[in-house]
């Protein structure tokens, strides 16, 4: 068994990238601004346009440290949120892909929900891997079960080797989802090419396990001798 946690160091990088592109602007019009200002600072005291402009930078400055703080508060929940409900595990007969997928407001809780995949190694055809990209692809002779729901409905258990639903979410067993034929896994959890050589690993072990013998049902020796004796006194008569 493997398990693979997700690596948020993307999501962290576009944060980075999005605050540049939001913030540095900003700050570059704060700057502008402040040049002209103190270029002409007898003519916007005269005019007494002093007091505005310095207002306005005030209230521009509050707003970008707002927005920073907004945007760095809801990525960084963002991030542990991915860090907490987004993972790959490998079982020795499935492999299961769960991916956080938002939240949403319900009768004034915070309702995490996620994705949940479930890949029966027995199905699983093949393994791809796109160097360009550095996604992962899995296509599978049988269907793939596709969960959406709330996070703690999608909780498992690993039962004779399988992810097996428990408790309440139960039902999930044999219902509640939608089938795919083929699932691509984004590039988060570490180096692609090491991930997929381990998922083939799995399957290469799950194929050489040895495949259970069919029960022959034998007789008991009295019964055959039962059967034999008749036969005799059939064939006597």
């Amino acid at each position: 068994m493997a398990f693979f946690h997700c690596d948020t160091s993307k999501y962290a990088r576009r944060r980075k990238l999005f605050m540049w592109l939001v913030l540095f602007p900003l700050f570059l019009g704060l700057l502008a601004t402040s040049f002209v200002v103190i270029a002409n600072l007898r003519a916007f005291h005269d005019s007494g346009m002093l007091g505005t402009v310095f207002h306005a930078a005030i209230a521009v400055s509050a707003a970008g440290t707002l927005l920073f703080y907004l945007t760095w508060l809801s990525t960084e929940t963002a991030i542990k949120r991915h860090a907490r409900y987004t993972f790959f595990e490998i079982c020795p007969k499935a492999l299961v892909y769960s991916r956080y997928s938002g939240r949403s407001l319900q009768g004034g809780k915070i309702i995490i929900t996620r994705k949940l995949y479930i890949i029966p190694l027995a199905a699983l055809a093949s393994i791809g891997y796109s160097e360009k990209n550095g996604k992962v692809y899995l296509e599978a002779a049988e269907k793939i079960k596709s969960y959406h729901d709330r996070s703690e409905r999608l909780d498992y258990k690993i039962i004779d080797n399988t992810p097996t639903f428990d408790g309440e979410s139960w039902w999930y067993n044999e219902n509640g989802h939608e089938t795919l034929d083929f699932l691509t896994i984004p590039p988060i959890f570490g180096n692609s090419d090491e991930f997929c050589q381990k998922i083939a690993l799995a399957k290469r072990n799950f194929d050489n396990l040895p495949k259970p013998r069919p029960y022959v049902h034998k007789e008991a020796d009295f019964v055959k001798r039962r059967k034999a004796l008749a036969k005799m006194r059939a064939s006597a008569k």
